[in-house]
């Protein structure tokens, strides 16, 4: 990677902004249209100017507001959440159960519910929006940093690369907030600066910085852009994997090897002529994080629209029909009076303010027509389009929700629905019509995941304690880089190493632990409406999901007056598992080491007497066998039968004889074997028993502390 100066960084910035800034100009145009329509500037400027001129009715009845609340707040009720998972053999839950932990400690800390709404309404109203992650020392006295989720307060601010391609913007090459501070506090913040020290910057354009520095702001951007180093990766024989500029050597010693490009993040604050500040961001991504709206490619030209862009319209019919209802309603006492030429004469002042002043009595000159007396002035009275005013007006609000994507169900008005079903279906419907909108927010916050597991190892680095929160919002601190104190199954202490194994994030969208909490509640209750006897078997748990002063101490109350059988049950479940100290640990294993080896020899044993015994029976009877076939060979005479029966009638007792003894043998082996293992039980009980009790009675509180510890058997 060729180091670059700092005139490149500054010529390479400008060029950037400039393709940025292009890119993104009609995209910036319509969305602040957007955000000036939210804001109430909703009729075109000559026709304002044309009505006031007249003096005509203008109103502005601005129902977007609602109708973006409407889906804010639905965002802020049910709010994504990143959850981390485990994703190599290196990896482990609690590891990662200590990262979630982590991250929900970093949202807190840092106010990140504030960026993601300020985000998700940008994104809403305009199209787009943007929040990023940041690093600062914990505090003024520590070295330790930590990481914090800060929210972009003007995304107009931001200038991120053109040129990606993922939703999420996580392929960018650079990124540019800038801020257009005032001279003088320029002056003041910077005031060692090149730039602080010139009295005048006319001279500029030639420089070609005139859009970054005037004579009353001077631009003062960040700017993070991504540079690749090439190096060589190499696979050991053991299967690990270093880079060559790591470890001298390992290239000679690698099975094989290969160039990767890694990216390499750097951040400098710069003001058009000069870099203020530079230095390098520990992570492998711009930590600006985009939340972009519908995202349409049309003619090439890429287009993110907003909530309100395509409701526009329908807001300006609402706005014009009520208008022209409240002027014609207005106007309907005004129609003009029809008299004979001179009838007004010498009164025409009243009959002027006739429309706005009440007159006792209008007077005016009696004219003749054709020699006889005209008749008295009169109103030409007609009939104003009243109602089809009102219902083109209806018609306008019902083209408003329809734009929307929301109906009155959704909006909390009563509709022609009349179960219940078919209200949460409206319901449904008009969640649906939006729901795009929070899961581009949930994809937004994914990344966001990807980026705060790429930074916790690097950043918490050190042997620490940290402040983890789970699931249920309980609070716990946890030591890491070191060891824990904690004890796993083998009786080994945890260390619970940030840095070791691969982990990914997803994330999931619903209510907070709160919510969840209080919709058990209700649901408890509705079936306990069903079936009154279950409040006498769970009631202390239908009152400890109640959020109300004093739930836990009924609950606890109730817990009392559970059935013998459930409490029972209830406290072998809930009975902790008590952690044997080392020392008393590692005695219980010798011990048992030495009972195992003393069953191995017993059984040994057994096998070789009985192979002795049944060798010794082998020999004797293939003896006894050559001696009667010597006998029988001898005799041969009929006379010798009744003797050879004889003799084979005491080998059979002598046998049977013979089986009785192996058979008392083998009893008394089994027996020796069982004694045997039921002392090893027995140690292994007494050993638990007396690391039960060495553990209670170091719990114990002094006053109640036991007088004498219960020995092992």
């Amino acid at each position: 990677m060729k180091q670059s100066t700092d005139q490149d960084i500054l010529d390479l910035a400008h060029k950037r902004f400039r393709i940025a800034a292009d890119a993104e100009s009609r995209i910036r145009e319509v969305a602040l249209e957007d955000w000036r329509f939210r804001a109430g500037d909703q009729w075109p400027e000559e026709v304002r100017k044309q009505r006031e001129l007249d003096r005509r009715p203008c109103l502005t009845i601005n129902r977007l507001p609602a109708f973006l609340r409407q889906i804010t707040n639905e965002q802020r009720q049910n709010r994504p959440a990143i959850q981390v998972d485990p994703v190599d053999d290196q990896g482990d839950v609690e590891t990662a159960e200590i990262e979630q932990g982590l991250i929900r400690h970093i949202e807190m800390n840092s106010n990140a519910d504030v960026a993601y709404d300020s985000a998700f309404e940008h994104m809403a109203t305009g199209g787009f929006g943007y929040l990023r992650v940041i690093t600062d020392y914990v505090d003024d006295q520590s070295f330790d940093q930590e990481i914090l989720i800060k929210r972009v307060k003007n995304p107009f601010s931001v200038y991120f690369d053109p040129h990606v391609q993922e939703a999420d913007g996580s392929d960018a090459r650079y990124c540019f907030i800038v801020d257009d501070m005032p001279v003088d506090e320029y002056k003041a913040q910077y005031g060692d600066s090149e730039l602080a020290g010139w009295e005048t910057y006319s001279a500029l354009g030639d420089r070609g910085v005139t859009d970054w520095i005037s004579e009353e702001t001077i631009r003062i951007a960040e700017y993070m852009y991504v540079e690749t180093k090439t190096r060589t990766l190499c696979l050991m024989p053991d299967g690990q994997t270093l880079f060559e500029d790591e470890y001298e050597g390992s290239k000679e010693q690698a099975v094989k090897c290969r160039e990767v490009q890694q990216k390499v993040i750097n951040w400098c604050k710069i003001n058009g002529t000069e870099i203020l500040e530079k230095k390098s961001w520990p992570g492998k991504w711009i930590p600006v994080v985009p939340v972009y709206g519908d995202e349409i490619i049309l003619d090439g030209e890429r287009q993110l629209i907003s909530m309100i862009r395509y409701a526009k319209d329908a807001q300006r019919a609402y706005n014009y029909w009520s208008s022209s209802e409240t002027e014609t309603i207005a106007l309907a006492p005004r129609a003009p009076f029809i008299g004979v030429e001179g009838q007004f004469e010498g009164h025409e002042t009243k009959w002027r303010d006739a429309n706005s002043r009440n007159f006792p009595y209008l007077e005016y000159k009696q004219k003749l027509i054709g020699g006889q007396p005209a008749p008295p002035p009169m109103r030409q009275v007609y009939e104003p389009p009243i109602q089809a005013i009102s219902m083109a007006r209806m018609q306008a609000a019902d083209d408003l929700k329809a734009t929307m994507g929301m109906f009155d169900a959704s909006l909390g008005a009563q509709g022609n629905e009349t179960s219940g079903k078919a209200i949460l279906a409206r319901q449904r419907e008009g969640d649906v019509a939006n729901f795009h909108l929070i899961d581009n927010l949930s994809r937004a916050m994914k990344h966001l995941g990807r980026i705060l597991l790429d930074l916790i190892p690097k950043i918490y680095d050190t042997a620490r304690v940290i402040r983890i929160i789970g699931l249920d919002e309980e609070q716990k601190t946890v030591r890491i880089n070191q060891p824990s104190g904690d004890v796993d199954d083998e009786g080994l202490e945890k260390i619970y190493d940030l840095s070791v194994g691969k982990y990914d994030v997803s994330v999931t969208v619903g209510p907070s632990f709160a919510s969840k909490r209080q919709e058990a509640a209700e649901s408890m209750m509705q079936l306990t409406q069903s079936y009154p006897a279950l409040m006498q078997v769970a009631g202390d748990l239908m009152v400890r999901n109640m959020d109300w002063p004093g739930a836990e101490e009924i609950s606890q109350r109730l817990k009392m007056l559970l059935p013998p059988e459930i409490k029972q049950q209830e406290d072998q479940q809930g009975q902790p598992q008590q952690q044997i100290p080392p020392a008393v640990l590692q005695q219980f294993m010798s011990q048992n080491e030495q009972l195992t080896a003393a069953l191995n020899e017993a059984h040994k044993l057994l096998e070789t007497k009985m192979m002795e015994l049944q060798s010794r029976e082998r020999i004797e009877s293939m003896r006894i066998q050559a001696d009667l076939l010597k006998t029988e060979a001898q005799l041969g005479a009929k006379d010798s039968i009744a003797q050879l029966q004889l003799e084979l009638q005491h080998i059979n007792q002598w046998q049977q004889r013979l089986d009785a003894q192996q058979a008392s043998y083998m009893q008394q082996m089994q027996s020796e074997a069982q004694r045997a293992h039921e002392s090893q039980m027995s140690a292994q009980q007494a050993q638990q028993q007396q690391a039960a009790a060495q553990q209670q009675a170091a719990l114990a509180p002094p006053p109640q502390q036991q007088s004498s510890m219960p020995e092992a058997a």
